[in-house]
C-alpha cells in the first residue's frame, strides 16, 4: 500500500492526465490568478507582503493547490476509475468486516465493555439492557449470520436512554447527525435524482450520444449555450426550483432534529448530578473576592447564607505544590511495583522491571514517600495560608460557588453583578473531572495574549499548508520516479482510491497540529472544550482545503485578495471551480465508507492491549483494557469526528444539483457510519466527559454554512447559463433568505439551560437527590482523606 501511495505522488508530480489539475486547468474554467492586490498599499507594492507572496509562489512551484493535494478534474475515464475504486473499497470493506468479526470473538476486552465499566461510568448501578454483545454458538448458517450481523440489530434497536448511559448525550447526537445526513441524502436524492437525472440525460442526448452514465446524468459538461430555448429555460428553472427544495427540506429536517434534541437535552440537564447541577463557575473576580471566605460572603450577602453551600477559589499551585503531588503519585506507583516484585509470582514481568529499574527495596520507596508527604503537607499549609491572606501569587481570579438548590443556582446566573460587565462573569461549570485548573488560574491578560497567539498560528497554517505539501513532494520526487517504473498498470486504482486517500492522509495530520495549538496556547476551562474548539478549526480547514481547494489558484493570499477586491465575484469563482471536480468527491465519499469499516478494527487499541497483556504483565483483561484506552483524541475525539461527518454531508449537499448521483454515496456514508460508530460508542469505547450536545449544535451551524455555499454555487452556475437574463439566478438567490429564516428558527430554540419552571419541578420532586459526582477543588488541594490517585487517563486528549 505504501508503494502504491508513493506511485500516486509520482503521478501527481508528472501530471498524468486525470490525476491532477494545474493552473491551466483552472484557467480554462474561467478562474485566473490575481496579481496580489492585497499587497498594494497606497498604490505601491508593500515589500514585505510581496516577499511573502513570492516565497509562497516559489514553494508551490506555480501549481494550483488542488493539484498539489490530488483533487482531480473530471475526465472521460472517470466512470472506469469509479468502478475500480468501488470494487476495491467493497473488497477491502468485506475483508475488514470479517477481520473485525474474528477479533471481536478472539479479543473481547478490546471490542466490548462489561457491565461494571458501564455502571462505573454512570456513578453507580443502573438498569441497562443488552449490556454485553450477544455471544453466539455457531451450529448452523443462521448462527453464522447472527455472529456476523447480530450486533447491527442490537445497535439499531437500542433505546436512547441506554445509549446516553453508555456513551453520553454527545455520543447519541453523533449518531443522530449521521441519521440526519442519511435522511437528507434520501430526501434530496429521491426528488433530485428523479427530476434532474432524467433531465440531464435527455439534454445530453440532444447534443451528443457520447459519454458515460455518470457524465450524462450530471450537469457537468452540458453545453448550455447550444440548447434550444425551451430546453434552456426548462433546465435553468428546474435548477432554480431545486435550490429552493434543497434549502426548505434541509431547514425542515434540521429544525425537527433540533426539536427532538431539546427533549433529550432537557432530560440530560435534569439528570446532571451534584455538585455540577448546583454550581457556578465565576471568573474575573475583583481582588476583594479572591478567597474562599470572601467569595462565600459576597454571594451569601446577595442570595442569603442558606442559599450558599460552599465557595472555592482556584489556587495557583504550579510552582511547587503540583510538582510535589505528581512526585508523590509517581513514588506510590514505584512502591506498588516494588511490592509486586517481592511477591512469589514465579516470574518478573517487564512492567515491574521498567518501573523499578533503580532499586527493588520497598523500604527505600517508603522512606522517599514519607519525606515527600512531609514536604507536601508544609507546602499545602503555605498555600492555604496564602488563600486566607488573599495573596495574589496564590489566589487566581476564578472560582466555584455551589448553591443548595438548582433554582438558586439558576437565579444566580441571570444578573449582571457589576457596572463593569467584564467583572464577575458566571457560567455553567464543566464536569468536575474535566476542569483545567491550570488554565483557570491564568491572569486575563495572559489568556488574551494566548488567544491572539493561537489566532496568528492558525492563520499561518492556512497560508503555508499547501506550500509545505508542495515542498515535501518536490523532495521525494527522485525516489518516487524509480518506484513508478515498477507499476505501469495501476492508473485507475491510483485515480480512484489513492488520490482521495492522499487527501485524507494530508488532512489527517491536521487534528494533531491544531490540538497542539489549542491545548498549549489557548486558555480552556475544560479538556473537552478543546474538542469543541478543534471542531470549529478542523471543519473550517477542511472546507477550505477539501471542498473549496479547487478555487485556490496560486496562493491563498491571492484568492483572499481577489475576494476582498471583488466580493461579488465569489459566485463565479465557485461556479468556475467546483462543478468540474464532482467525480473526485464521489470517490472521496466512497473512501469514507471504507474508513468507517476500518475504524471497527481498533488497531491502535488492540496493539496497546496486547502490549499490556504480554509485555507489561497485566494478566487481568480489564486492567489491560484500561491501559489501551482511550483512542487518539486528536483525530478520533468527538470534535474531529463531528467535523469530518459534517464535512461529508456538506460535500454531498454542495454537489447535489451538479451531480445527483453523489447523494447515493452520501446515504451509504451516513448509513455505514451510523452502524460503525454505533458499535464503537455503545460497546467498545470508554465513556468520555459529556458536553450535553454542544458538538451537535455546532455541527448544525456548520451545515447551514455549507448550504449557503451550495446556494452561492448554484446562483453562479445559473448566472453563467442565463447570460444577460437574471430572473432564474435571482429566484435561486432568494433561497438565501429562506435559509436565513431557517437558521433564525433553529437559533431561537434555547437549548443551553432548562426553563425555570422545569428547574423548580426538579427541586420540588427532589429528583436525583443524593447522586454526587466529583468536587470542584484541585486534586492537590483536596482533603487528605478524600484524595485519590489521578492516574486515570483523560478522555479529551489533553494533559
Amino acid at each position: 500500500m505504501r508503494r502504491l501511495f508513493q506511485t500516486w505522488l509520482l503521478l501527481q508530480l508528472h501530471g498524468v492526465p486525470g490525476v491532477r489539475v494545474d493552473s491551466e486547468n483552472q484557467t480554462s474554467h474561467g478562474v485566473t490568478s490575481t496579481t496580489g492586490p492585497m499587497s498594494m498599499v497606497g498604490g505601491k507594492k508593500n515589500d514585505t507582503l510581496q516577499k511573502v507572496e513570492d516565497f509562497l509562489s516559489v514553494a508551490m512551484g506555480n501549481q494550483s493547490t488542488s493539484g498539489i493535494v490530488g483533487v482531480a478534474k473530471n475526465t472521460e475515464g472517470d466512470f472506469a476509475t469509479m468502478k475500480t475504486a468501488f470494487c476495491f473499497n467493497l473488497a477491502s470493506s468485506l475483508a475488514a468486516f470479517v477481520a473485525f468479526t474474528a477479533l471481536r470473538a478472539l479479543v473481547p476486552a478490546v471490542y466490548g465493555k462489561d457491565a461494571e465499566e458501564v455502571a462505573a461510568a454512570n456513578d453507580g448501578p443502573r438498569p441497562l439492557l443488552a449490556l454485553e454483545p450477544p455471544r453466539y454458538r455457531v451450529r448452523s448458517l443462521g448462527d453464522v449470520a447472527s455472529a456476523l450481523f447480530g450486533w447491527i440489530s442490537v445497535v439499531r434497536s437500542m433505546q436512547e436512554e441506554e445509549v446516553v448511559a453508555r456513551c453520553g448525550l454527545d455520543g447519541l447526537q453523533l449518531l443522530e447527525l449521521l441519521r440526519l445526513g442519511g435522511r437528507l441524502a434520501a430526501l434530496w436524492g429521491g426528488a433530485i435524482m428523479c427530476l434532474l437525472c432524467p433531465l440531464h440525460f435527455y439534454l445530453h442526448l440532444q447534443l451528443s450520444n457520447e459519454g458515460t452514465l455518470l457524465s450524462r446524468t450530471s450537469l457537468n459538461g452540458l453545453a448550455v449555450d447550444r440548447l434550444e430555448r425551451h430546453h434552456h429555460l426548462l433546465l435553468i428553472w428546474t435548477h432554480a426550483a431545486t435550490v429552493w427544495f434543497v434549502v426548505l427540506a434541509a431547514s425542515y429536517e434540521v429544525y425537527a432534529a433540533q426539536s427532538r434534541f431539546l427533549t433529550r437535552r432537557f432530560e440530560w440537564l435534569k439528570r446532571i448530578p451534584e455538585p455540577r447541577a448546583t454550581t457556578l463557575l465565576v471568573e474575573n473576580l475583583p481582588l476583594e473576592c479572591r478567597s474562599d471566605f470572601a467569595l462565600h460572603q459576597y454571594f451569601a450577602r446577595l442570595f442569603s447564607r442558606e442559599a450558599i453551600k460552599s465557595a472555592y477559589i482556584v489556587r495557583r499551585t504550579d510552582k511547587r505544590l503540583k510538582r510535589l503531588f505528581l512526585d508523590m503519585e509517581r513514588l506510590r506507583d514505584d512502591l506498588h511495583c516494588a511490592q509486586h516484585m517481592r511477591e512469589p509470582s514465579g516470574s518478573r514481568h517487564l512492567q515491574s522491571a521498567w518501573c523499578c529499574y533503580r532499586r527493588e527495596d520497598v523500604g527505600f520507596y517508603t522512606r522517599e514517600l514519607e519525606a515527600l508527604q512531609e514536604a507536601f503537607a508544609k507546602e499545602r499549609q503555605a498555600v492555604e495560608e496564602g488563600v486566607m491572606a488573599m495573596d495574589p501569587q496564590v489566589c487566581s481570579c476564578a472560582g466555584f460557588v455551589t448553591f443548595t438548590s438548582r433554582r438558586m443556582c439558576m437565579l444566580a446566573r441571570q444578573p449582571q453583578y457589576r457596572a463593569d460587565s467584564s467583572q464577575l462573569t458566571v457560567a455553567m461549570p464543566p464536569d468536575p473531572e474535566d476542569v483545567r485548573y491550570h488554565d483557570l488560574a491564568k491572569d486575563p491578560q495572559l489568556q488574551a495574549s494566548g488567544n491572539v497567539t493561537a489566532a496568528g498560528l492558525l492563520l499561518l497554517i492556512f497560508i503555508v499548508w499547501a506550500p509545505l505539501i508542495a515542498t515535501f513532494m518536490d523532495r521525494v520526487e527522485p525516489i518516487l520516479l524509480r518506484l513508478f517504473e515498477d507499476f505501469p498498470a495501476i492508473q485507475h486504482l491510483v485515480q480512484g482510491v489513492l488520490s482521495t486517500g492522499a487527501l485524507k492522509m494530508f488532512m489527517a495530520f491536521l487534528p494533531t497540529l491544531l490540538m497542539a495549538i489549542i491545548s498549549n496556547v489557548l486558555t480552556l476551562k475544560a479538556g473537552t472544550w478543546a474538542q469543541l474548539k478543534l471542531q470549529d478549526w478542523y471543519f473550517s480547514f477542511q472546507v477550505v482545503f477539501v471542498l473549496l481547494v479547487t478555487a485556490i489558484v496560486g496562493t491563498i493570499l491571492d484568492v483572499l485578495a481577489k475576494v476582498l477586491a471583488h466580493p461579488g465575484e465569489v459566485i463565479y469563482l465557485l461556479a468556475d471551480a467546483l462543478p468540474g471536480f464532482s467525480n473526485f468527491y464521489i470517490n472521496y465519499l466512497m473512501l469514507g465508507c471504507l474508513l468507517h469499516v476500518f475504524d471497527l478494527l481498533r488497531f491502535v487499541q488492540l496493539a496497546k492491549y496486547l502490549l499490556a497483556r504480554f509485555a507489561r504483565g497485566d494478566n487481568d483483561p480489564s486492567e489491560a483494557r484500561k491501559a489501551s484506552e482511550p483512542e487518539d483524541q486528536d483525530s478520533d475525539g468527538m470534535g474531529a469526528r463531528m467535523a469530518k461527518i459534517t464535512l461529508h454531508i456538506v460535500v454531498a449537499s454542495v454537489f447535489a444539483s451538479c451531480c445527483p448521483l453523489i447523494l447515493i454515496f452520501a446515504w451509504l456514508y451516513c448509513t455505514i457510519g451510523s452502524l460503525s460508530y454505533g458499535y464503537l460508542l455503545i460497546y467498545a469505547e470508554t465513556k468520555k466527559p459529556d458536553m450535553g450536545g454542544s458538538f451537535w449544535v455546532k455541527s448544525l451551524r456548520h451545515l447551514f454554512a455549507g448550504l449557503a455555499i451550495y446556494v452561492l454555487l448554484m446562483v453562479g452556475l445559473l448566472s453563467r447559463a442565463c447570460g444577460p437574463s437574471r430572473e432564474a439566478p435571482l429566484v435561486a438567490a432568494l433561497a438565501l433568505l429562506a435559509l436565513g429564516l431557517g437558521f433564525h428558527r433553529f437559533s431561537a430554540l434555547s437549548w443551553e439551560t432548562l426553563p425555570f419552571e422545569a428547574i423548580v419541578e426538579v427541586d420540588l420532586a427532589d429528583r436525583e437527590r443524593g447522586k454526587h459526582h466529583g468536587n470542584y477543588w484541585q486534586v492537590e488541594c483536596r482533603p487528605l482523606d478524600r484524595r485519590a490517585s489521578q492516574t486515570q487517563k483523560r478522555g479529551d486528549g489533553t494533559d
